[in-house]
């Protein structure tokens, strides 16, 4: 995401009055199996179901082992790893087999030492760490050396994820597939889509559409004021700062429903130009991958309130080297003019060396009550979602209110690091989706985190 100059206590923008409650319906689901309708390669049509024996491997997995490695981990670790995982945690070969991150280790030895990692956990968050009987019957039997089985354990597919619950009827996809090298292990590609409604009409739900889960590692979507190539095409991390950011997904996300009086509004005169960005992870190298990934839109009628995004956090930051518990807590003031706000949901957002991240609406100023507006304790670059903010129609603003978010990471390399929208850089963004949209003519959805102050 660019930079830009601190100009939020500047803009001009018309108030925003305070509105009626609007029940929130935000869908957000647990674990890399999404709400995302996924179209399965090849080999995958065991992921997430435990397994028989299998010979080549020397026998079975324990079926206690295997239960909680199907409930917890194959929704990303499946016979054909999706969304970027290294590899399969299916059969007992998968488990004994040489760790391609660790050389002369294997990959049980690996598992124990993940999920007792608080700064990097497995599962990721924002999915359900292991309980305490969980992790006990996995260290037990790494312990023991990885022995197997000795009964054939019955299959127990995992349950389907859980999506929007309005019906999608306006499907964004690309005019050709994205054809990923194989030889480059992350990149990013855009295509756009015009969108011409006959009649007004409200966007008001996203599921996200993944072609195939093999590469695909998250998706962001914008509304761009001109026509983007229909045909993907590399571009930039960053999405412009004329853009307006409408939605994401990631590995551990789902689709979305707003609330009932809330929509994104699509043009009648004219066009209505949006562009999807797709980041695609390669890291096991596979050749001939291609992807057409997207999202179904649910539309309806005008509703009363416009939705939008906007990002808390900081576009200024230095971590410094060799800081393994480095954190930055950034803050800034709610002017008159963006009181009355609705904050519905959030989706934290850093970059490979984040570990934690929080915002919180501190009432009336920095001594006020505190409420959170998305927390993630673990951070993840591989498994961000958004998060329903509590309340009837979310957090409202008022004038003086605080808006404060701290963000950590590790930084255990010799050098410094800056903000920046390659994956070697750093980020510190809380996206946060709010009603009703600012109009104002030098409205930014970067202009809350480019005003912010920060402090070590």
């Amino acid at each position: 995401m660019w930079t830009m100059k601190r100009t939020f206590g500047l803009l001009s923008v018309a108030s925003a009055a305070a509105f009626g409650a609007a029940p929130v319906a935000l869908i957000v689901q647990s674990g890399c199996g999404t709400s995302a309708t996924v179209t399965p390669t090849a080999g995958e049509s065991d992921a997430g179901t435990s397994l028989p024996l299998d010979g080549s491997a020397g026998g079975a997995l324990p079926c206690d082992v295997d239960a909680i490695l199907a409930a917890n981990c194959r929704q990303c670790h499946a016979s054909s790893p999706q969304f970027g995982s290294p590899m399969p945690l299916v059969t007992l070969g998968d488990l004994r087999a040489d760790a391609p991150s660790a050389p002369g280790r294997k990959v049980y030895e690996l598992v124990t030492e993940r999920i007792a990692d608080d700064r990097r956990p497995m599962p990721e968050p924002p999915n359900r760490r292991l309980d305490v009987s969980e992790r006990a019957t996995l260290t037990a039997w790494v312990a023991a050396g990885a022995p197997a089985g000795a009964a054939v354990c019955a299959a127990k597919p995992i349950e389907p994820a859980k999506g929007v619950t309005c019906k999608p009827n306006l499907p964004i996809a690309p005019a050709a597939a994205w054809e990923m090298p194989a030889s480059s292990g992350d990149e990013y590609a855009c295509y756009g889509v015009e969108l011409k409604p006959a009649a007004p009409t409200h966007v008001v739900g996203f599921a996200p559409r993944i072609d195939n889960a093999s590469i695909v590692h998250h998706i962001v979507l914008f509304e761009s004021d001109k026509a983007y190539s229909p045909t993907p095409i590399k571009c930039s991390a960053g999405g412009s700062l004329q853009w307006r950011m409408v939605s994401a997904w990631a590995p551990g996300g789902a689709g979305f429903e707003l609330p009932p009086d809330v929509g994104f509004p699509l043009k009648t005169t004219g066009s209505t130009h949006y562009v999807v960005q797709m980041h695609y992870s390669n890291p096991q190298a596979l050749p001939n991958q291609r992807d057409t990934s997207g999202f179904d839109l649910c539309t309806s009628t005008p509703r009363t309130y416009e939705a939008d995004v906007l990002a808390f956090g900081t576009q200024e930051l230095t971590i410094p080297p060799n800081r393994p518990t480095y954190a930055s807590t950034c803050s800034i003031t709610v002017p008159p003019q963006l009181a009355g706000l609705h904050l519905i949901a959030s989706m934290p957002h850093m970059h490979k060396l984040g570990t934690s991240m929080t915002t919180e609406l501190l009432s009336g100023g920095p001594a006020g009550a505190a409420t959170d507006l998305g927390t993630t304790a673990n951070f993840s670059f591989n498994t961000q979602a958004w998060l329903p903010i509590t309340g009837a129609s979310g957090v409202v603003t008022k004038a003086n209110d605080v808006i404060r978010t701290r963000c950590a990471w590790n930084n255990a390399t010799g050098d410094a690091v800056r903000f920046g929208e390659k994956t070697a850089d750093e980020m510190c963004y809380s996206f946060t989706v709010y009603y009703p949209r600012v109009s104002a003519p030098l409205w930014s959805w970067a202009a809350p985190a480019a005003a912010s102050t920060c402090r070590e």
